[in-house]
């Protein structure tokens, strides 16, 4: 964007929004939709409409706040689906453009990442997961539910992160812990340590955070993908496609909200069911594909469907393979959890 551009896009957001000051990412925004690269803010109304009814919506992507329009999308979220089914995953850094209790009376549950003790060997920029803790207490003030997302890694695995981790977000309100695996996809397949965690070590991660849940107030909850490791679950699992969708900054509506691979877009035209800017969920959901996945979801039961993918040989087939490294260790020595 050269500086004529920058000037051009500058009138029309004023011109829009008079009473707000336009960002960087604002007009990022707006030279890509003239470009065709983003929707609209017209579609990405269009695609509240094709949803049904009673979607629950995650708002999130890294800071999906950092541009005024999709404040103004979230808003129109709630309204039509109601507040306490809009969330949002962000970090802190664009929430203070709004103010914490302006975005309470349009979210139910906001959530964040707060998965390391701040040390020499952390992978997060310096006082991000500290940044997230604070808003995170904010919202908690508001009657906002709070959840705090972990990916576990080599960062945060002994008994002391742990202990320290739970401790600071009970002190803080957090209503509840997601222990997650970290994804190799998206950014997160370059910059996120993972390997050599074994089942063993994540069953021992987790008693942990369930002993120290049995004197606490936050609750410790499991990853769909981890949950096969207890053998206490009655259904798959597994909710993709049952419980869970995503839908990327293009509108295609993915099999995944992990569908992404590291430039953005989705890892292969596997995981992408239709777009919803162009047709309603309903429609998408009477497809040959669709419908030929519905019918599959339980061939590899248990195990997560993305690393299936990834460690089977990135084929449609491979969706639907018990490839899973977490579960089939002995096929894949060494591999990320």
């Amino acid at each position: 964007m050269n500086a004529n551009q920058e000037i051009h896009f500058t009138e029309a957001f004023i011109t829009r929004f008079p009473e707000i000051k336009p960002t960087i990412f604002d007009l990022s925004l707006l030279h890509r939709q003239s470009l065709g690269l983003e929707p609209s803010f017209q579609e990405k109304l269009t695609i509240l409409d094709n949803l049904p009814h009673d979607s629950k919506i995650d708002f999130a992507g890294g800071d999906p706040l950092s541009c005024y329009e999709n404040f103004l999308i979230v808003k129109e979220a709630a309204k039509k689906f109601g507040k306490e089914n809009i969330s949002i995953t962000s970090t802190g850094h664009s929430l203070s453009r709004y103010g914490i209790e302006e975005l309470s009376k349009h979210i139910g549950e906001f959530e964040f990442t707060y998965d390391e003790v701040q040390s020499k060997n952390s992978v997060r920029p310096k006082g991000y997961n500290t940044s997230n803790i604070l808003i995170a207490k904010k919202f908690s003030s508001y009657g906002i539910k709070t959840k705090a997302q972990i990916p576990i890694n080599l960062n945060n695995i002994d008994p002391l992160s742990i202990k320290t981790i739970y401790s600071e977000l009970e002190n803080c309100n957090i209503d509840e812990i997601l222990l997650m695996r970290t994804f190799p996809v998206g950014r997160s397949s370059v910059s996120i340590p993972n390997k050599d965690i074994s089942s063993d070590d994540i069953l021992r991660i987790i008693n942990s955070y369930r002993e120290s849940e049995k004197n606490g107030k936050t609750r410790v909850r499991l990853q769909c993908s981890l949950k096969h490791l207890e053998n206490s679950e009655e259904s798959n699992p597994c909710d993709l496609m049952q419980d869970s969708f995503g839908i990327n900054f293009q509108g295609k509506l993915l099999i995944s909200a992990w569908g992404n691979g590291k430039s953005g877009l989705p890892i292969s035209e596997d995981f992408v069911l239709g777009c919803i800017i162009n047709e309603r969920f309903s429609e998408i959901s009477n497809s040959e594909k669709f419908r030929n996945y519905k019918e599959k979801l339980d061939e590899n039961w248990g195990h997560c469907k993305v690393f299936s993918y990834i460690f089977g040989g990135k084929t449609q087939k491979a969706l639907f393979t018990k490839s899973d490294p977490l579960y089939s260790p002995e096929k894949h020595n060494g591999a990320p959890i």
